[in-house]
């Protein structure tokens, strides 16, 4: 999920409550789960909690201290990416093919073959299939709206009448069907018409249901003060740790 500040300026500071994972109970393994988060970008607040909003689907989303969404309905791209190689262009022009027009209907993102490939929203997959020129693909459905398909994996992890969350890897970059190179064609439906995703203005991801949102700002009480009475860490704190593990080896 896309939660990510792409800039950070001098003097922003954060801190976080998480849960550890240890193999039998001893072997310390990592952070777990990130439980609630607070952000302070150019001195402004940012609260994050986690809250579970589907149990059937085991489906968790954050929230602010207000209640709403800091999720996107649609993440930019399906895959960690090199460049884009190719973009939507439905007048593109192909010197092999006598230079004439072959739209191009999808975004082309290159990357290692092997590279997971995400579901950029959350649905049922559709379509788990291949084909002579999309190779190993996947669609999935979204919405009565919006479908997304992934193309020219070198292997799929899911199958048809699954349902992925958002971010979920649905397959792995390979260089099946008609392809020059290791890359996933994303493609983009609205209303049955594949548009270019980069154009459209995406709605924002749905909000808390009403019946929810009671439930939600009761259970975020007590998590917000124990954040808020997180110190913040300073340069000495660090510098102080540092020294700690040094003497210790």
């Amino acid at each position: 999920m896309d939660y990510r500040f792409y800039e950070t300026s001098k003097g922003d500071r954060f801190k976080v409550i998480y849960t550890d994972k240890y193999i039998d109970d001893t072997i310390y393994a990592g952070i777990d789960k990130i439980k609630a988060a607070y952000f302070e970008h150019n001195t402004e607040p940012f609260y994050a909690f986690e809250f579970e909003t589907d149990s059937v689907h085991g489906t968790t989303d954050f929230y602010n201290e207000e209640a709403k969404t800091l999720r996107r309905a649609f993440l930019k791209a399906p895959v960690e990416y090199k460049r884009i190689s190719s973009r939507f262009n439905l007048n593109r022009r192909i010197a092999l093919y006598g230079n004439r027009v072959r739209p191009h209907k999808g975004t082309d993102f290159a990357a290692n073959v092997g590279t997971p490939i995400v579901a950029t929203a959350s649905g049922r997959v559709s379509k788990s299939s291949y084909t002579g020129g999309n190779g190993n693909y996947v669609k999935i459905r979204h919405n009565k709206i919006y479908e997304t398909q992934y193309l020219h994996m070198q292997k799929r992890k899911v199958k048809e009448g699954d349902y992925v969350k958002q971010g979920d890897v649905i397959g792995w970059v390979g260089m099946t069907g008609n392809t020059s190179g290791p890359h996933v064609c994303y493609r983009f439906w609205k209303n049955g018409v594949q548009v270019d995703p980069f154009k459209q203005k995406l709605p924002a991801a749905e909000p808390i249901s009403e019946n929810l949102k009671t439930r939600y700002l009761e259970y975020i009480k007590p998590i917000r003060v124990q954040l808020d009475a997180v110190p913040f860490k300073t340069k000495t704190d660090t510098l102080t740790e540092q020294n700690l593990i040094t003497q210790a080896y």
